[in-house]
């Protein structure tokens, strides 16, 4: 049985978190990508072309799309390990609570990403604190230390790779060379940089800094299924019960008695389910209210024309629903 007044609370990055250091992205070229806001080329909204200029790709919206693929098998990857048996609903409001937008926001804040951002100096102030904007530069910065490590290695800012990395090619025409297998970073000798090396590097800089986060938001959610949990266990545990088909029988007192029918008002009500409020009003032109919460919509409508049945009996001695 779902609580009638706790509303779901969007879980917060804690205010204590102490950051990991940001990885360093060598190649001047992708961290001037990873921080060019699309609106600072000027691309074209709406294109019919399928294949983008050099110019029009000089801005972090491609980045951003691989980065948010990135983050989202990093944090897969850290749930799976560190809560093997939570279940998959909440394992899913968890991921989602990790990666969205706020908590994205954030970070990018914190880690100073925002500062960096290059975009028309007219539009800096509202991009600079726009969730979605900021969270793209944190998923475009992911993307940037995947590739600027596949192209150069962890440390050296001076590479001398033994092939350069591939271009996708502009046209469907032009033809895809093969990827190189090997590169050599400076100090370092031969090594093969694979994009699984790339994820793993990747990981030495998410991991620690979004499991303290997983933990607290996990904390969080304790918390608040407690709390409902408090308030469910004063209600009758038999209301739902009686509610069976409650619905049906006050739909039909009113159409034949009442010369109307009832309406029904729903919404998702987040982790709660469905919230129903049942309004019906009388051949006297009273309204009678009822509303519940539950985890479907159908028992939600059921309990709350029930509660409007419990009080139309205290007033309506000729109701037999």
């Amino acid at each position: 049985m779902e609580s009638l007044s706790i509303s779901p609370k969007p879980l917060l990055v804690p205010s204590e978190l102490t950051l990991p250091p940001l990885p360093k992205i060598y190649d001047e070229t992708i961290l001037r990508k990873v921080f060019t806001h699309s609106s600072f080329i000027g691309r074209p909204k709406y294109s019919i072309d399928l294949f983008e200029d050099e110019d029009e790709g000089r801005d972090n919206e491609k980045l951003e799309l691989l980065g948010d693929n990135l983050l989202d098998c990093a944090v897969l990857g850290l749930l799976q390990d560190l809560y093997p048996n939570l279940n998959v609903g909440n394992s899913t409001k968890l991921k989602s609570a990790l990666v969205n937008n706020t908590t994205l926001r954030e970070l990018s804040k914190r880690y100073r990403l925002h500062e960096r951002l290059v975009a028309p100096p007219e539009q800096l102030p509202t991009l600079m604190n726009g969730d979605k904007v900021l969270a793209n530069l944190f998923e475009a910065y992911i993307a940037g230390v995947f590739y600027s490590y596949l192209k150069h290695g962890p440390t050296s800012p001076n590479p001398t790779p033994t092939e350069a990395l591939p271009t996708p090619p502009r046209s469907p025409n032009q033809h895809t060379p093969p990827l190189p297998s090997t590169y050599t970073a400076v100090g370092e000798g031969s090594s093969r940089l694979s994009r699984g090396q790339a994820i793993d590097h990747l990981d030495l800089w998410l991991r620690p800094l979004f499991q303290p986060i997983a933990e607290s938001m996990l904390s969080q959610l304790k918390a608040e299924q407690l709390s409902r949990q408090l308030l469910v266990d004063t209600e009758d545990d038999d209301t739902d019960r009686k509610a069976q088909g409650a619905n049906a029988r006050l739909n039909q007192w009113f159409i034949f008695k009442e010369g109307g029918q009832p309406s029904y008002a729903s919404s998702n009500a987040g982790l709660q389910g469905w919230k129903t409020l049942c309004t019906a009003v009388d051949r006297d032109g009273k309204s009678w209210y009822g509303e519940a919460t539950r985890s479907t919509k159908k028992a939600a409508q059921a309990v709350a024309a029930y509660k409007v049945i419990k009080q139309f009996e205290q007033e309506r001695p000729d109701f037999t629903a």
